[in-house]
């Protein structure tokens, strides 16, 4: 399956505000920083410490410049989301035995903004299409989006990078088939004659995988040496992952609710939970959800949990509040059978010819026995 991405170089999710770094020098003076030995030997010594291949050449330092000169304060912004997000992609990463360097890759695929959406409709800090997402167990539904899950997206992001990783043994071409789908890697592979590096088949790319390992060596240099170039964290922008926890509900709720009576921003909780989609917390009864709130928020919902409960209740009959349906998508293997040609198999599962031809990435209707193609249906 394909995943499409948001460049960080090419598109900014969050709007730009106050940042903490010198304007004394103007950006045409601040390139006056760049000197490129001090680049190569800052960018050696990270090489030293990871698989991943961490070159220098004109194409990387093109990316970096970008970064330093055009948008420092969008750097300010990561580098204060990156103390959120970081420790726990490290530790997700470290427990698949990964590269903990992949950590970076979210700045380019999303600029750690979990609720960005490319044109293409991938979504999320790893920036997961919805088939892609169903395939590596995401859930997407009525009340959740768990592209936008910190924890659960990380491990399917992680899952997906072993696997690129155990096909092509070359981590450069794993990270570029992230980007344009394991197909384009192997049909790049062969057009370059069986060239098994990235910057010699990187001719035979799409265009914006081209730019991809690029941008990802600058955005790794950029967030460790920033302050080299007087770009500093956006104080206005940090949220300490120690001052947060979770609590698990014994009921489904409005956000807005819970907001008001903590008497803290709706903007607050949807800002640390962007998984609950539509504003509400369901609830089933063999699961219980999680929401996070500001730890001092934690221990008031605690001491006060019952009466919160009973005053949930009362808000939602006041404005006469129904619960959407609870309904998800399951995937099924389906087997062809002698016999069995695309409209027959929709009419079997209440779809369209086009929709298993998506599901299955075909190009034509034309189907063989023993083929296994996955189909998606919605159940309550």
């Amino acid at each position: 399956m394909r995943i499409l991405t948001v460049f960080f170089i090419l598109i900014f999710t969050y709007s730009v505000s106050q940042v903490n770094y010198q304007k004394d020098d103007s950006k045409i003076e601040q390139k006056n920083y760049f000197n490129e030995e001090k680049v190569k030997r800052q960018l050696d010594s990270l090489n030293n410490t990871t698989p991943i291949d961490l070159i220098y050449n004109k194409e990387v330092a093109q990316q970096i410049k970008f970064y330093l000169f055009q948008k420092p304060e969008q750097v300010s912004r990561l580098l204060a989301l990156s103390k959120y997000y970081f420790p726990v992609f490290e530790e997700i990463l470290d427990k698949n035995n990964l590269p903990l360097e992949l950590k970076y890759l979210p700045i380019i695929e999303s600029s750690l903004n979990p609720n960005a959406r490319s044109y293409a409709g991938a979504v999320g800090l790893w920036q997961f299409m919805y088939l892609t997402a169903k395939e590596y167990g995401l859930r997407i539904n009525t009340y959740l989006d768990e592209r936008k899950d910190l924890y659960k997206s990380t491990q399917a992001a992680s899952r997906y990078l072993d696997k690129a990783y155990s096909k092509f043994n070359n981590w450069e071409l794993a990270l570029a088939s992230y980007n344009a789908g394991a197909r384009n890697i192997t049909k790049a592979i062969r057009r370059s004659g069986g060239k098994h590096n990235y910057w010699e088949i990187k001719p035979f790319l799409p265009k914006q995988t081209q730019n991809y390992i690029p941008a990802f060596i600058a955005a790794i240099y950029v967030m460790n040496f920033a302050s080299d170039y007087n770009i500093y964290i956006d104080e206005n922008n940090i949220f300490n992952n120690e001052l947060v926890d979770s609590v698990y509900l014994k009921r489904g709720l409005k956000i807005e609710h819970l907001a008001q009576l903590l008497d803290i921003k709706t903007s607050t909780i949807e800002r640390l939970n962007p998984v609950y989609r539509s504003n509400f917390v369901p609830f089933l009864d063999n699961e219980k959800f999680a929401i996070i709130l500001p730890q001092d928020k934690v221990d008031e919902f605690l001491s006060k949990e019952d009466s919160i409960y009973m005053s949930l209740a009362d808000m939602e009959l006041a404005e006469k509040l129904h619960y959407p349906p609870y309904t998800d998508v399951e995937k099924i293997r389906y087997t062809v059978k002698k016999g069995d040609y695309l409209g027959k198999i929709a009419n079997k599962y209440n779809c369209s010819i086009k929709d298993i031809m998506i599901w299955n990435d075909l190009k034509t209707h034309k189907i063989y026995v023993g083929k296994r193609l996955s189909i998606y249906k919605t159940v309550k």
